[in-house]
């Protein structure tokens, strides 16, 4: 609970206050709700003081909004998961109400409340005029202003603070609040444990008698001495108990395994006892603790009993609690707030039940009693101190349902069967099962079914072109289109969720644009004008991911495909990516080959691969089968200077770079 995770959470209120009425400023209108200054500043309020400037946070609010728009999404076309999702938010409320209160309240905040520090913070604005960051000055210096209100508040620990110290006394006290919250809370609300009895330990008593045995025990007669030749000649012939009583001592019990009063230590009695039985005087022995020698003799030997089950009772509540938690019913209270049931074994069991089965075994009753008694008490203070109405919860309680509502999304649209009826996924298995979806049945092949019906034909003849070497003699990429699909599968399969999406997505705009936020469209000349614009600013790798997402977008357009690949065959090279961009004029070149610009394509792949991939065979192949088909275009003079001089081995444009110098020379 010391650490607040954003993969737990969201509303919408006042900041810093606890008013119904909401006033939060809207940063991007997302369908039929906002991107807010409030989810701005809580990804601000979990990152460190000096990272909370728009630049830092940009990405993160950048994620947020995406997830906001797919949630919204989500919301149109699975309406009916609004109270499942409600549910889950609202069984989870305690632990986030916990985890504000430790992070917020107590860490950052120093157990004061955002008013108290908003109060102390507009009394002392001409103290932190070095805010430079969000629109709120109070959340990018909060644990500034949290420090300096409690140095005011403490003054004898204040008067010991100076420019060195200042942090680690900071960061000890912050640790002093944390440590002593729970166990103030809980004095305060008059937490009490409940004794519980382990249910089956009189059974498991009952029928493992063996584990509850005394241990062997034994009356003994002992005589000793510093010299065990003196001891020996002491005992020589000596064999009858009182022969041997007039020279030794009776000793209290032994128990096997057992220290001896005032000997110690004695392992090799044990054994001699074992060996000879009653009646029998042992061997002369050495105590390890005292050195001194010692015989033996045994006057009885007394076997081990059972335990009465008074004496066994603790110890079968023990065996039963290392074998793991004894069972109780659901309804056993473990714990009393005030007197009143307050943790039952029922919430116990729900808490393990969320916890993974292979950690589950880390988690015994008394970890989860001890961990749902803290959120317990913590959740409490926080409701009464009005946390529930603070900024921070509402604004990450909004971004948990976003994430929750994004998660059907996914799971029902887009990692499903991406929107494709039962019945038309249904045929096309029957139709193909035979040639792509065996062994598995229908319901395993569902995903791969409904990826075959959505991978459109332009990712075939790329692949064709591209790859055609792979493809043995085919003629064409219909004859071998299962083999392909085998191929390329995985990496269409992103592809057609980003189609789906794009259908699917609400709308979105910007209210403010000074936090850089995008929302890539899924219009056409919308996208290309946005690319044009990111290429003149020299946005290069912006130009080109938004020439990617056309591509993607609108596979079954010809002229907007050819358009594409133009655009980022110019964008890979000008990026130094050779290889890629001669794979898309190439693409160009086989599938376009008969439009009037496809020579600049044929002139390009050749110049590309002779002056910076330096393979000048190929090169000369593109150059050649341009000028075959396109002698007399613009372009067709160059393209021979290019062979004469690939032919010349070079010297062609040498002589021409020599001309061009002596030219320059005579000027």
């Amino acid at each position: 609970m010391r650490n607040i995770s954003i993969a737990l959470v969201t509303v919408c209120l006042v900041l810093f206050g606890c008013s119904s009425t909401p006033q939060d400023k809207a940063i991007a209108k997302i369908g039929n709700t906002s991107l807010f200054i409030s989810d701005a500043e809580f990804l601000a309020s979990i990152r460190p003081e000096a990272s909370r400037d728009k630049k830092s946070i940009s990405s993160e609010l950048q994620q947020t909004a995406n997830t906001r728009r797919m949630a919204e999404t989500a919301r149109v076309l699975f309406a009916g998961e609004q109270t499942s999702i409600q549910k889950n938010l609202a069984d989870s409320e305690d632990a986030r109400l916990a985890q504000v209160y430790s992070y917020f309240y107590l860490q950052a905040n120093m157990g004061r409340t955002n008013k108290a520090l908003l109060d102390y913070y507009e009394k002392n604005k001409a103290r932190y005029t070095d805010s430079v960051l969000l629109s709120s000055p109070f959340i990018s210096l909060r644990e500034k202003i949290a420090a300096d209100l409690f140095l005011e508040e403490n003054l004898e620990l204040a008067a010991l603070v100076n420019d060195g110290n200042r942090t680690a006394i900071i960061d000890s006290s912050r640790r002093a609040i944390q440590s002593a919250e729970a166990d103030r809370l809980k004095k305060l609300y008059k937490i009490e444990l409940v004794p519980i009895e382990s249910a089956g330990a009189e059974d498991y008593y009952k029928n493992n008698p063996e584990e509850f045995q005394t241990k062997t025990a034994y009356k003994l007669l002992a005589i000793s001495d510093s010299d065990s030749s003196a001891l020996a000649n002491k005992i020589n012939g000596i064999s009858a108990r009182e022969d041997f009583a007039k020279i030794a001592v009776e000793i209290p019990v032994v128990k096997q395994g057992h220290a001896i009063m005032d000997i110690g230590m004695l392992p090799a009695l044990d054994a001699e006892v074992s060996k000879l039985g009653a009646k029998k005087v042992t061997q002369i022995l050495q105590a390890p603790n005292t050195q001194t020698y010692y015989a033996f003799y045994i006057d009885s030997v007394i076997a081990p009993q059972l335990k009465p089950w008074d004496r066994a009772k603790d110890l079968a509540k023990s065996i039963l609690e290392s074998k793991g938690d004894f069972p109780l019913d659901s309804s056993v209270v473990l714990a009393t707030i005030d007197g009143k049931p307050f943790i039952t074994e029922k919430d116990i069991l729900q808490e393990q039940e969320n916890i993974h089965p292979m950690r589950r075994a880390m988690f015994r009753r008394a970890a989860v009693l001890s961990n749902l008694i803290e959120r317990g008490v913590y959740a409490k203070a926080a409701k009464e101190k009005g946390l529930d109405k603070s900024y921070e919860y509402i604004a990450w309680t909004r971004q948990l349902t976003d994430q929750a509502y994004a998660k059907v999304l996914t799971d029902s649209l887009l990692t499903s069967t991406l929107g494709i009826s039962e019945d038309t996924l249904k045929a096309a298995y029957e139709a193909e099962k035979d040639s792509l979806f065996l062994p598995r049945s229908f319901e395993d092949s569902k995903l791969d079914v409904a990826v075959w019906l959505s991978v459109p034909d332009m990712a075939y003849k790329r692949e064709f072109a591209l790859n055609r070497q792979n493809y043995g003699q085919a003629e064409n990429w219909e004859s071998i289109k299962r083999t392909i699909y085998k191929n390329i599968r995985s990496r269409e399969f992103a592809n057609i969720q980003e189609r789906v999406l794009a259908k699917k997505n609400v709308p979105a705009s910007i209210i403010d644009t000074s936090w850089g936020l995008e929302f890539a469209s899924s219009n056409y000349a919308e996208l290309a004008a946005q690319a044009r614009s990111e290429y003149e600013n020299r946005n290069l790798q912006k130009a080109k991911s938004l020439w990617e997402r056309a591509r993607i977008l609108f596979p079954e357009n010809d002229s907007i495909q050819k358009n594409v690949a133009f655009e980022l065959a110019n964008l890979y090279q000008e990026l130094n990516l050779y290889k890629i961009s001669v794979d898309e004029y190439k693409v160009i070149t086989k599938l376009w080959p008969n439009e009037p610009d496809t020579y600049k394509a044929y002139f390009m792949q050749g110049f590309v691969l002779s002056e910076y991939e330096k393979n000048d065979s190929l090169a000369l192949i593109a150059f050649e089968e341009m000028l075959a088909k396109f002698p007399n275009s613009d372009l067709s003079d160059d393209a021979r200077t290019m062979v004469e001089n690939i032919k010349s081995g070079g010297k062609i444009f040498e002589e021409l770079i020599r001309k061009i110098e002596a030219s320059s020379e005579e000027e």
